[in-house]
């Protein structure tokens, strides 16, 4: 194999830790991995969903990887990725109980290229600015109840749990921007904001309900599950991923970055809810009903001002401004 900087390998870890498969990202920018016969690096695990991931090269020679929306997500050096994150050599990704290595042939191997200055825009077509109410919703201790149900009773809670949350989700005028794994992304835009607000915290409660109960209907989860849920506000570029064939819209922007961090503040700070403090302006009264909170964010200068319930206090909330709502 002829090593220059223009050259970029894929390599399938065995138990081992050697290689097993390899691939050369080489002929083409896109290259689309998953279960699937029609992606251009085929895994036929039940792990690897049908589109899994994929992996870009830039004109200036950086590759970066992007989850497609899996049901295990993709993981880089052992940290999930929400957004498309640059590829460095040695890399090592892992889609389930599969693990690659990327390996980048560079006269200066201890060259890396610097993930903060990744930008979204490399591969998205941008349409439009709009403002945006962003709902992320995620199965708590999802790990640990993977590793004792196993893959088969995990995938059948996925599917039920997917089709119920996408159906509350359409119920309340938004649209599943994705799936990944055990979370959901949702939107609302167009109309005014703060009716995109509140149907975003009826959602919330509404997958919560849900999420509990369960149980009901797989009853291989013998303990109530629950979620942790953040609504945020703000200005995003609503836009198509370009893939090959087809594209996938999709919405970019830091209020999606600050949806996701608050929500993992969900388990920190011991709160069912967290609401980003431009929700919070569109809705009645926060103050009377949710505690004001600050958050450290990573990739944040400076605190981020936020508020914070139970979904039992959401719902007295919901309930106690409905008239203000119609």
């Amino acid at each position: 194999m002829s090593e220059n900087p223009e050259q970029a390998v894929l390599h399938e870890l065995g138990p081992d830790g050697a290689p097993k498969n390899s691939w050369n990202l080489t002929g083409k920018n896109t290259f689309k991995i998953g279960r699937g016969p029609t992606n251009d690096i085929v895994l036929p695990y039940s792990w690897i969903s049908r589109k899994h991931t994929m992996v870009q090269r830039e004109n200036d020679g950086i590759f970066h990887i992007m989850d497609l929306g899996s049901s295990n997500g993709t993981y880089l050096n052992s940290k999930r990725i929400h957004s498309p994150a640059i590829l460095n050599n040695g890399d090592l990704v892992t889609l389930g109980k599969t693990t690659i290595r990327f390996h980048q042939f560079i006269e200066n191997t201890d060259q890396k290229f610097d993930r903060s200055e990744l930008t979204l825009d490399m591969t998205v077509a941008y349409i439009q600015k709009e403002i945006v109410t962003i709902l992320v919703c995620d199965i708590h201790e999802f790990t640990r109840l993977s590793e004792k149900l196993g893959n088969n009773h995990i995938s059948k809670l996925l599917q039920f749990w997917t089709k119920k949350v996408g159906a509350i989700i359409n119920e309340h005028d938004g649209l599943v921007d994705k799936f990944i794994g055990d979370a959901v992304m949702a939107t609302w835009t167009g109309g005014p904001v703060g009716r995109g607000a509140r149907n975003a915290l009826r959602t919330a409660l509404e997958i919560s309900q849900a999420t509990r109960k369960i149980g009901e209907s797989v009853p291989e989860i013998k303990t109530p599950l629950s979620i942790g849920a953040a609504i945020n506000t703000g200005e995003a570029m609503l836009g198509n991923m370009g893939l090959t064939g087809h594209r996938d819209s999709t919405v970019i922007g830091d209020v999606v970055n600050v949806a996701f961090r608050l929500e993992a503040m969900t388990e920190q700070d011991e709160a069912d809810v967290v609401i980003g403090e431009e929700t919070a302006r569109h809705l009645d009264n926060p103050t009377k009903y949710f505690t004001q909170r600050s958050f450290e964010l990573k990739g944040k200068t400076g605190r981020i001002n936020a508020y914070a319930c139970s979904f039992a206090q959401l719902a007295y909330y919901l309930s106690a401004t409905a008239a203000h709502s119609r």
